[in-house]
């Protein structure tokens, strides 16, 4: 099997603080960390054992205004609405009126190879089914424009599937959608009806729906593709009939603690059938919810991306643990996931000792020097920018994200336990560099 190499894996450089401070103290003073050097703009909520440790915005919800973001401010959760429609399916498994075993076809004719593919496939990514989201027409040329059912479907209905049902896991938005359309005919009701009424109005979310582009209200988010050093690209809001049951929902960190609170008391489900949701299949992938072992537990996390917003929620139910992250700048290089497992790390360890800036200044001249493409194997690359007074590296495969200096050679990466070393020749240009990251070395040839 070929090894893949990454510089996203997420972790920090640390540094002692010199006062003790208190766990709601050292949860502020990261986040603040990660708003300096990251550009981050959002609300984060964390909690243990029902007591809340922070609920506090950072950055603008609106760079133009200079509105703050508060504990308040609404965001799009993109694919955190896949734990909701999962959540929707087990409820009605465990009424009867579906089985997680059946198959698509039974509740869409014509849908091809639809008597391959059950509900537990989509569920899991594990259908084969293309996605519709590479779709750009839908996702990136005219996202803000509503469209049907009909639409959408026609994208994959008639597509073979890449791979046998439950062979393999490749994550498909079309598998989420397919449910919200199977949740509609098994119930009669809209999709966010059912959703409203059995998930949201139980756990009390009174400022979480679907339809973003029409909410009006003073505490909704601007989204942005990037807010960086004073330069700003709004981004448009995805229209919820095309983002539907695998992407719509926006919500508050408060309302998202609330969903928590409901599921770690079984609140929405009995324990036997509330436990079914966060059993993995493959690619530790359960029913919208990742099974991630972070320190030799396991925890319940997923990833949210839509366009203008990230979003990364973590729980744990033996804990009692609940992270939950929003953000309105997809920036490159700000990850959300790193951000919150440093976030569990601060809170589990008592000695955990806060990450400082340790950068210095590095002429400009310097790093246009160090700027080119480092070839580490036939299949992985880095290539390196010079930004006036900045440094950005780029993986093959992965996004942009920020270097800064620790020395004239040496630069970590921002918000990631990786560093890169850049070699100079004995005529003071560079043709190498080194990328050191988990006790791993490799070299990069330009």
């Amino acid at each position: 099997m070929q090894k893949k190499y990454s510089i996203l894996i997420a972790t920090c450089l640390y540094a002692a603080t010199a006062l003790a401070q208190t766990p709601k103290d050292k949860l502020n003073k990261l986040m603040e960390y990660y708003t300096q050097n990251d550009d981050f703009s959002g609300t984060v909520l964390v909690a243990k054992k029902g007591t809340v440790l922070l609920d506090k915005g950072y950055g603008y919800s609106n760079v133009g205004a200079r509105t703050p973001n508060t504990e308040n401010t609404i965001y799009q959760i993109g694919s955190n609405t896949k734990q909701f429609t999962a959540e929707v399916i087990v409820q009605l498994d465990s009424k009867g009126r579906l089985g997680i075993e059946d198959k698509v076809s039974k509740y869409m004719p014509g849908f091809t190879d639809g008597d391959q593919v059950s509900l537990k496939n989509l569920l899991t990514h594990t259908s084969g089914i293309y996605n519709y989201t590479k779709e750009t027409e839908f996702t990136i040329t005219h996202p803000e424009k509503a469209v049907s059912h009909e639409t959408i479907l026609a994208t994959f209905k008639n597509k073979p599937l890449e791979f046998t049902p439950g062979s393999k896991f490749e994550y498909s938005n079309s598998n989420y959608y397919l449910l919200g359309c199977i949740i509609e005919k098994i119930t009669g009701m809209r999709y966010e009806t059912e959703v409203r009424r059995n998930i949201f109005n139980v756990c009390g979310m009174t400022h979480s729906g679907f339809d973003f582009t029409h909410l009006r209200d003073p505490n909704k988010a601007t989204g942005y593709y990037y807010i960086q050093s004073g330069k700003v690209l709004e981004a448009p809001i995805t229209d919820s009939s095309i983002s539907y049951a695998a992407g719509a929902i926006y919500s508050t960190v408060g309302d998202i603690y609330k969903w928590h609170q409901a599921l770690h008391t079984y609140k929405l489900l009995p324990k036997d059938w509330q436990t079914l949701p966060y059993k993995p299949f493959k690619n530790h992938y359960a029913f919208g919810w990742s099974i991630d072992k972070i320190d030799g537990k396991e925890y319940m996390t997923h990833t949210g991306g839509i366009s203008g917003f990230t979003s990364y929620e973590l729980r744990s139910d033996p804990e009692d643990i609940f992270i939950v992250i929003l953000e309105n700048n997809m920036k490159p290089g700000v990850d959300n996931e790193a951000i919150g497992k440093s976030l569990l790390k601060c809170l589990n360890d008592p000695a955990y000792k806060l990450p400082t800036d340790k950068s210095v200044a590095i002429k400009a001249d310097v790093l246009q020097a160090y700027a080119g493409t480092y070839q580490v194997n036939a299949d992985f690359a880095i290539t390196i920018r010079a930004n006036g007074n900045e440094l950005t590296a780029q993986a093959t495969n992965q996004s942009e994200i920020r270097l800064k200096a620790e020395s004239q050679t040496v630069f970590h990466t921002v918000g990631v336990a990786a560093t890169i070393e850049f070699v100079k020749s004995k005529d003071g240009s560079c043709k190498e560099i080194v990328l050191r990251q988990n006790g791993t070395e490799l070299t990069g040839t330009r």
